[in-house]
């Protein structure tokens, strides 16, 4: 006889499968997709959730305050504005960036300058209209989103503060300096 699974009141009265039992897991073997699925809601749940997995392993964010002349910022134009990011417990001084970008209502943008792929650093190419990065071929428009390449996802944005002429960007404390790519 075929090993096959039967539904309560099927089969002959003498096969041990069909005595009525609602769920027998030695018949019902669970799929392991739907098992993987299963122990990896089980962590998210027991964790608090995947974002405070992810916000546990970067840190608290590191205040910069950036050197930039709001007025020389051109609407639509990207500008890349360097800073030197100092950890917060006096450690290492990390040299990094942002590309800015104002909206026409004068609102501003700040990237994180390294491409969601490779974690690679990338350029504004005005032919074209889009940043590009040379390690991957990574290409993005001037909100971020993924134009072409492998970027699993548009570009990461950093929260910004605009107070009189200070501006201010809250840079991840896990914050590395992006690896250097080829010639966009």
């Amino acid at each position: 006889m075929a090993d096959t699974i039967r539904r309560p009141g099927e089969g002959p009265a003498s096969d041990p499968r069909a005595d009525g039992v609602a769920f027998d897991p030695n018949l019902t073997p669970i799929p392991r997709r739907r098992m993987l699925v299963l122990m990896g809601v089980t962590t998210l749940a027991a964790s608090g959730g995947l974002g405070a997995v992810l916000a546990g392993c970067s840190g608290p964010p590191v205040t910069v305050t950036l050197d930039v002349d709001l007025g020389a910022l051109e609407v639509g134009v990207p500008k890349e504005i360097p800073f030197t990011l100092v950890k917060a417990d006096g450690g290492a001084s990390i040299p990094g960036s942002t590309w800015l970008v104002k909206k026409a209502n004068g609102d501003l943008i700040s990237y994180d300058p390294r491409c969601t792929h490779g974690l690679c650093h990338y350029l504004w190419s005005e032919e074209g209209a889009r940043f590009k990065c040379g390690c991957h071929e990574g290409q993005f428009a001037l909100d971020g989103a993924v134009l072409a390449g492998p970027p699993p996802r548009p570009l990461d944005r950093w929260p910004i503060r605009v107070t009189g002429s200070t501006v201010e960007v809250d840079v991840p404390g896990n914050f590395q300096t992006p690896k250097e790519s080829l010639p966009a």
